[in-house]
């Protein structure tokens, strides 16, 4: 099979997006698990952002003529962050995704490490992955509901504001070893991010309570608050977000507030990796 790799254009959009969720929602399905995109709707705006965004690099594979697989990669940050990568239906298992992650990889060599999410149902793209060099660093899963308890006494949990994006990607760098400023400012635009204060000083901050973006608190305790708070603002609202394993109290405690846990997923990672020093949920890229 012959397959060209080019870069993605607007007019991509349409075929990549219905590739995108007919191949998260086919492999969902089989597994009887959520997919990430649970409407094509949905997926056409996701995939309109990253081919539109100038800070994501995207491509696309074609076979004939015709599109039949893409991949992107956020560049916003010095660790890349790959995802989504999708195959239509008919070319899996026959190279498609390869060929589409080495080119993503080539693209990202001189950057000090990149990272993905994987839902770890999937063994075909666990294998692929793997099978490239990158390794399982960090199991999660993901979370929905509404919480049943009230913000604590003792924390200020309110809206994100400008001033405060240079604290929170210090804590960011402080506590995950990596800068992801251009995420927390781009959250100020697109999300609606959070901020958990005590004492007057900033302990954790979420770019959205939601599976598309991060969030880091110095503590368990100062996460739960963020949490708590962030819900309080919206209180009609599921909330959804990852969960790493690593907090077994943490989790324990989402699942007695009536939360419940989704699917099984994983931070796997290429190239420079450290683990958080406190408490840090994952992205939908990473």
């Amino acid at each position: 099979m012959n397959l060209a790799i080019r870069r993605a254009q607007p007019s991509d959009i349409d075929v990549c997006a219905r590739i995108n969720y007919e191949a998260f929602k086919d492999i969902s399905d089989r597994h009887q698990f959520p997919t990430d995109f649970p409407t094509l709707e949905f997926s056409t705006e996701i995939i309109g952002l990253v081919i539109e965004s100038p800070v994501f690099f995207g491509i696309v594979a074609e076979s004939s003529g015709a599109v039949v697989g893409c991949g992107f990669m956020d560049e916003r940050n010095p660790i890349r962050g790959i995802g989504p990568v999708s195959v239509d239906r008919t070319f899996q298992g026959r190279g498609t995704g390869r060929e589409i992650m080495k080119a993503l990889l080539e693209r990202g060599q001189d950057a000090v490490g990149i990272r993905l999410v994987q839902e770890s149902f999937n063994m075909a793209s666990l294998s692929l992955y793997a099978s490239l060099g990158f390794e399982v660093k960090e199991p999660f899963v993901l979370m929905e509901g509404k919480f049943r308890s009230q913000p604590p006494h003792g924390f200020e949990v309110r809206p994100m504001a400008s001033e405060d994006v240079g604290e929170c990607a210090a804590l960011c760098e402080t506590l995950c070893g990596c800068d992801r400023i251009s995420e927390i400012e781009d959250a100020l635009n697109f999300f609606s991010p959070f901020v958990a204060c005590k004492q007057g000083r900033i302990v954790a901050y979420t770019c959205a309570v939601s599976a598309l973006s991060h969030s880091v608190a110095e503590t368990e305790a100062d996460m739960q608050a963020l949490l708590l708070g962030a819900a309080a603002y919206n209180s009609q609202e599921l909330l959804s977000f990852h969960l790493p394993l690593r907090y077994p109290s943490l989790f324990r405690w989402c699942l007695q507030e009536g939360l419940r846990a989704l699917k099984p997923m994983a931070v796997m990672a290429l190239g420079e990796y450290q683990s958080p020093e406190g408490c840090c949920f994952p992205s939908f890229v990473y």
